[in-house]
């Protein structure tokens, strides 16, 4: 059903984003807002693809929940959140499909064509999006679905009425964007007019509007929104381990152990999440029991190794948790063991330069002893060069050795007096 609110509409989201963001407020109307957005999308997701987050296409080179599949494991856990994402996942890619068999063309005949395929194609999206946002990828393509829909739903509407009109799924298509173009503001402001237009809306919606209020640091809406998603649905436990971290970074102690200990008997134990909570529970209770919740948190960390083959990442709580139950030997080599390459490398960088160590990797023929490289650089399969003058530490390229020359000077010398 196509909703009028007319300038009341418009005037609401000028009022929100201010008029300097009228731009944005015409994008039914306005193909100039489009193909803005598709020319951001495509500096985007360049540089996403070169992170390795998307390719071209918008298609995730890694979720969690894809591993189990990979290896085999998708029959070993019963976690509700694993079946959604695959369900919408599907979905996705049911769309997508149908998408990727309609024109890249804003002709008028051609959408007219492609009408009802456009209108099941953005919804499907949306659909998927909202039931979990992780099968659901941005791309070029998806946004330019987005101006064909927009120019479709506008189709029979007078000009002097479009002002103002949208739909439900309009809405959310550019909350959609707004969100992954990581514009937290405007996406508020866009969720806010669609819980306000309608009463049918999930706990999603609400869920993603407190990870942008959060996002802005606007923390007491943010909660709000979790609690409102929890009255629409009572077992969107995921709202649950929200709050209590929330809680905890604002030192509400009791309601973060509420929140906490809610999620723990309600939640599945195979996710993240349950890990995050374990790890909270056991610097939340310290002495007073905290070590079995911090046994409890490396068990539940083993079963999650198990399925995925791979250890969740190390955020402040996990930390935190490991420097006060393990020894400070022990602590550091969980923590060093847990760093991506690039930060392992930039932490032992800065011991080298503190003076704590002379090199970044011991000398070995098999190792850069500046970057760790097992090769020659951009030559897979040669082996690496040794210092031509000390003959004793190796290297993959000359720039490695330069870089190192300032910690490998003295030995150098040294051992070519020997």
């Amino acid at each position: 059903m196509i909703v009028s609110h007319g300038n009341s509409a418009r005037e609401k989201i000028k009022t929100a984003w201010g008029n300097d963001e009228g731009m944005e407020v015409d994008r039914c109307c306005d193909p100039d807002w489009w193909a803005n957005k598709c020319q951001q999308w495509r500096t985007y997701s360049q540089n996403l693809t070169l992170t390795g987050e998307i390719n071209s296409e918008g298609t995730q080179q890694f979720v969690v929940y894809d591993l189990l599949e990979a290896r085999g494991k998708s029959g070993e856990t019963d976690d509700p959140a694993v079946k959604c994402y695959q369900e919408a996942k599907a979905l996705f890619r049911k769309g997508y499909d149908l998408c990727m068999t309609i024109p890249r063309s804003l002709d008028d005949s051609v959408l007219a064509k492609h009408e009802e395929d456009i209108k099941t194609s953005a919804e499907t999206m949306v659909d998927a999006w909202l039931m979990d946002d992780k099968a659901a990828p941005m791309s070029e393509r998806v946004l330019i679905l987005g101006q064909q829909y927009e120019k479709v739903l506008l189709t029979n509407i007078p000009e002097d009425q479009k002002e103002g009109f949208f739909v439900k799924y309009s809405l959310l298509f550019s909350a959609w964007i707004l969100l992954v173009g990581k514009q937290f503001d405007h996406c508020i402001t866009t969720l806010s007019l669609a819980v306000d237009t309608y009463d049918d809306l999930t706990a999603r919606i609400f869920f993603l509007r407190a990870s942008c209020y959060f996002s802005t640091n606007q923390l007491d809406l943010g909660i709000k929104d979790l609690e409102k998603s929890l009255e629409l649905d009572g077992n969107f436990n995921l709202a649950y381990s929200i709050l209590g971290s929330v809680h905890m970074s604002l030192k509400n102690t009791d309601l973060a152990l509420e929140n906490f200990t809610t999620y723990l008997a309600k939640g599945h134990p195979d996710t993240p999440d349950n890990i995050n909570a374990l790890y909270s529970m056991a610097l939340l209770k310290n002495k007073d029991g905290g070590d079995d919740y911090y046994h409890k948190a490396k068990a539940a960390e083993q079963r999650f190794k198990d399925l995925y083959g791979t250890h969740v990442s190390m955020n402040d709580v996990k930390r935190q948790a490991i420097q006060v139950y393990e020894t400070p030997e022990e602590a550091q080599r969980l923590i060093l063991a847990a760093m991506p390459k690039k930060q392992y490398n930039e932490k032992i960088e800065r011991l080298i330069k503190a003076g704590i160590l002379n090199t970044s990797y011991p000398a070995s023929p098999d190792n850069c002893s500046r970057c760790g490289a097992t090769h020659l650089k951009d030559t897979p399969g040669k082996p690496l060069l040794c210092c031509g003058g000390c003959k004793a530490i190796y290297y993959c390229c000359r720039e490695c050795q330069k870089s190192d020359y300032k910690n490998h000077k003295a030995t150098c010398k040294k051992n070519q007096q020997k």
